[in-house]
């Protein structure tokens, strides 16, 4: 099976975004932990603010997606999430982190 889809466009309401993969999983981050899929997401067309969203490990295993299409259904729900916390997409400045809902086992 091939990796997951590497980005994407979606519609939110009246903006457009795309999203792309920062980093697949399998890393060992800092605090030792194993990553999990990142992908960052921002405005089509224009250079604003991103929002980076960090999924669970197990959610997505290296190279091994159970179901690929899931991803950008969830990068979308949760790039609603983040408007809700409080991510301004058409502002500037360091990226906004979100940290997913794992899924349910």
């Amino acid at each position: 099976m091939s990796r997951l889809d590497s980005s994407g466009q979606f519609q939110l309401g009246a903006d457009k975004f795309k999203w792309s993969v920062k980093h697949y999983g399998g890393e060992v981050a800092v605090n030792t932990h194993v990553r999990g899929i990142s992908a960052r997401v921002c405005l089509a067309g224009e250079t604003t603010r991103e929002l980076v969203i960090e999924f669970d490990a197990r959610d997505y295993p290296p190279k091994r997606p159970a179901a690929p299409a899931q991803l950008a259904i969830r990068i979308q729900e949760f790039t609603a999430k983040a408007i809700d916390a409080g991510w301004r997409p058409d502002s500037r400045g360091k990226p906004f982190y979100l940290v997913a809902d794992p899924l349910p086992r």
